[in-house]
């Protein structure tokens, strides 16, 4: 069997809007599709998958594989254009629909559960609008898998916060190396550091699990090594690529077992995210690197395949909606009669068929008109109002709640 894959040369080539298109590949938009269904099921309590929260281990690999990928292939042009169009792009893409689902979501909350439970989401919800959400809940002490309380109905924002955070300090350091020591020698030197970070965040990650288990999940000196392992990835010379096709097959099937495996063996009070999370990071780094083949004898060949691509497509939509349609309802249910009660499958079905039509909407009438803006695009500068806007547009919110519904 011949497997036919996308080199990094070719990753890594050098981006420009006529060309960048070629260098999509399909099949991470089918990973995705898989680290957003385990991370439903998981919240869903559909049994045997308490662990699929490594989705989000998952999610994190394939964001440093992609934006590394992509900021290579443009390190040899001009460093300030470039930081400017990454990050207004960066919010073009991520800020317009978390800002609609915090929104969304306080007034749903307030409405079904009213304003007396919900107070606290409106400091959740400014929290998140400016991407920190990880540190308030560091502070305030929430624990991600607390049996004893409601969770917050934004707690699924930490790791949009993590990503954030890498996006907004990652470029800046390999943008100012390419121009320091040249294309050739940055490849090197970013490997290498980045080989070392990787190292000290795993093993202080592993420390902070066992130590302070709440900092640690959310930190993102704790979390930097899934998002800095995938950049590695990214950044490593061809010549390091697996040439044996049969072992490339093999490896997939086996990375993708493990994933599977993992997401139905870990549970709540498995020590995450220390060294069990390599589980999910080493497969998916795995199957990123061996990637780009349409076969179907591999994994990443039905990954590109359709109706996967598409969930993929919508899989930030589809994660942003899920978690206020699965724990509404409980915590309705919960203020009504005073006790938790296991939903059937058949609502649990409706409820993620919601968070589908939900995130099928605003990705296709909602996010993708301004994602694609040519006036937008055009003028970095005011998608950076745009993104102030919408953080305003957060507080506003919060604070015509609280002082008008609280009445």
């Amino acid at each position: 069997m011949k497997v036919t894959t996308m080199s990094n040369d070719q990753l890594l080539a050098e981006a420009t809007p006529e060309n960048e298109a070629q260098y999509f590949r399909r099949d991470i938009q089918g990973l995705r599709a898989l680290a957003v269904i385990l991370v439903i099921l998981a919240h869903a309590k559909v049994a045997n998958f308490a662990g699929g929260y490594i989705g989000v281990d998952v999610f994190f690999v394939i964001s440093g594989f992609v934006i590394t990928g992509l900021l290579l292939r443009q390190s040899g042009q001009n460093v300030v254009r470039q930081l400017g169009k990454f990050y207004a792009r960066r919010i073009r893409r991520i800020m317009p629909a978390a800002t609609l689902v915090i929104i969304g979501t306080l007034v749903a909350a307030f409405h079904w559960i009213g304003p007396f439970s919900s107070q606290p989401l409106l400091a959740d919800a400014r929290w998140a609008s400016l991407f920190t959400a990880n540190f308030h809940f560091i502070t305030v002490g929430t624990d991600y898998f607390s049996q004893g309380q409601p969770p917050s109905l934004i707690l699924h924002y930490w790791s949009l916060a993590v990503e954030e955070q890498f996006y907004f300090v990652f470029p800046l350091v390999l943008f100012v190396s390419a121009a320091l020591f040249g294309l050739r020698r940055h490849r090197v030197i970013l490997s290498v550091f980045l080989g070392l970070l990787v190292a000290a965040s795993a093993i202080w990650s592993a420390y902070e699990t066992t130590r302070n288990p709440v900092s640690a999940y959310y930190s993102p000196f704790t979390r930097f090594w899934e998002l800095g392992f995938g950049a590695l990835l990214a950044a490593l010379p061809t010549t390091l690529k697996i040439k044996n096709d049969r072992l490339v097959q093999v490896g997939q099937w086996v990375s993708f077992v493990i994933i599977i495996a993992a997401a139905m063996k870990l549970t709540d009070t498995s020590h995450v995210p220390g060294v069990l999370t390599w589980w999910a990071v080493a497969p998916a780094g795995f199957l990123l690197w061996t990637g780009g083949s349409t076969s179907l004898a591999l994994p990443s060949g039905w990954f590109s395949k359709q109706p996967l691509r598409y969930i993929g497509d919508i899989s930030y939509s589809l994660y942003l909606f899920h978690f206020a349609w699965l724990n509404i309802p409980i915590q309705y249910v919960l203020l009504k009669y005073g006790e938790t009660t296991n939903l059937s499958v058949l609502s649990r079905v409706e409820q993620i068929v919601g968070a589908l039509i939900c995130a099928a909407l605003s990705y296709r009438f909602f996010e993708n008109p301004i994602r694609r803006s040519k006036v937008l695009d055009r003028r970095p500068w005011l998608t950076g109002l745009l993104g102030v806007g919408l953080i305003g547009l957060v507080w506003l919110s919060a604070w015509l709640i609280q002082t008008y519904w609280t009445l």
